[in-house]
């Protein structure tokens, strides 16, 4: 059954379409939604980014504890790395290699250079520094972006056999 225009009820014979006014308050909402999802999944990223770091740095230290365990020592036989800060992918070579045999391929997300050489300011590649003979540590040296865990506060942290602290 169709409808011609004189069946119709008197609130629906003038309307044909959406008034402008109408098409701009949508337009405007879907805007503001799209434009929060977009700082949301920022947010997102770089707690994924964090994540990852202390999944990488978790694993540094796992290989630590296990050359301790075998070598009783926090000391690492590396090629050339003691006393260093360097790339904790660069010290190849001893147990920590041994116990972690992909060492080589843990970067930072993003980070290109080594934490110390930039203040550890921004992301950055994990630094390390082999252990000192007056404390009996090492150092590792990270960067979370936004927190994640818990670490809720952005900034360079410095995992050693004592925990990981955020730095001043």
């Amino acid at each position: 059954m169709s409808w011609s225009t004189h069946q119709l009820p008197a609130y629906m014979k003038n309307k044909k379409g959406f008034t402008l006014i109408e098409l701009l308050v949508v337009i405007a909402i879907i805007g503001i939604l799209s434009s929060l999802a977009v700082v949301s999944l920022g947010n997102i990223r770089e707690k994924a980014r964090d994540t990852r770091r202390l999944s990488d740095i978790d694993a540094i230290r796992q290989a630590f504890e296990i050359g301790h365990s075998e070598y009783g020592s926090w000391e690492i036989d590396q090629n050339g790395c003691p006393g260093e800060t360097v790339s904790i992918s660069s010290c190849l070579g001893g147990y920590l290699e041994e116990s972690l045999p992909g060492i080589a391929n843990l970067h930072d997300p993003i980070g290109t250079v080594n934490c110390l050489a930039n203040d550890c300011l921004g992301p950055c590649d994990y630094a390390f520094r082999s252990a000192s003979d007056v404390d009996d540590r090492y150092y590792v040296y990270f960067y979370l972006e936004n927190g994640a865990a818990d670490f809720k506060q952005k900034g360079c942290y410095i995992l050693t056999n004592k925990g990981i602290t955020l730095t001043d």
